[in-house]
């Protein structure tokens, strides 16, 4: 018998709209592997682009992109379903915009991707037209010259 036994489910993340997005767009990155530099830098640019995130600090960026590794390693979809249920609807239509955009990077869509993002818009409420919307403006915004 563990110590933690019957005490696991007391122990739940609290998620802030900054922590619950970034939890979103985090389990999208490590969707395909882990989280590469490139993909950092992506998910810096998108912190300072957001008015969600654009008063953070570095370090502040980094606090709530640690606790976003730390709680997905811990509780996988988990995460996302806890982190998605603190949201607005607004909120979970942004966290699904940001989680494209990341999936999307690369220019490549694997099974994996595309089935984390299917469940994503269901698990976030976002209706399939807005989905498909969101889908493709960020392939519009993502074309090379």
């Amino acid at each position: 018998m563990g110590l933690f036994d019957g005490l696991k489910s007391k122990t739940t993340p609290t998620f802030d709209p900054q922590k619950a997005i970034m939890t979103i767009v985090i389990a999208a990155i490590k969707v395909d592997g882990n989280v590469s530099s490139e993909e950092v830098g992506y998910l810096r640019s998108m912190c300072a682009r957001s008015p969600i995130f654009a008063n953070n600090s570095k370090d502040e960026d980094d606090s709530v992109i640690d606790f976003a590794l730390n709680v997905t390693d811990q509780l996988g979809m988990e995460a996302v379903q806890q982190a998605a249920g603190s949201l607005t609807e607004e909120l979970r239509e942004t966290a699904f915009a940001f989680a494209t955009e990341m999936v999307l990077a690369d220019g490549i869509v694997g099974d994996k991707e595309e089935s984390f993002i299917t469940e994503l818009a269901e698990m976030l409420g976002v209706n399939r037209d807005l989905a498909h919307a969101i889908i493709e403006v960020t392939l519009i915004r993502g074309r090379g010259v």
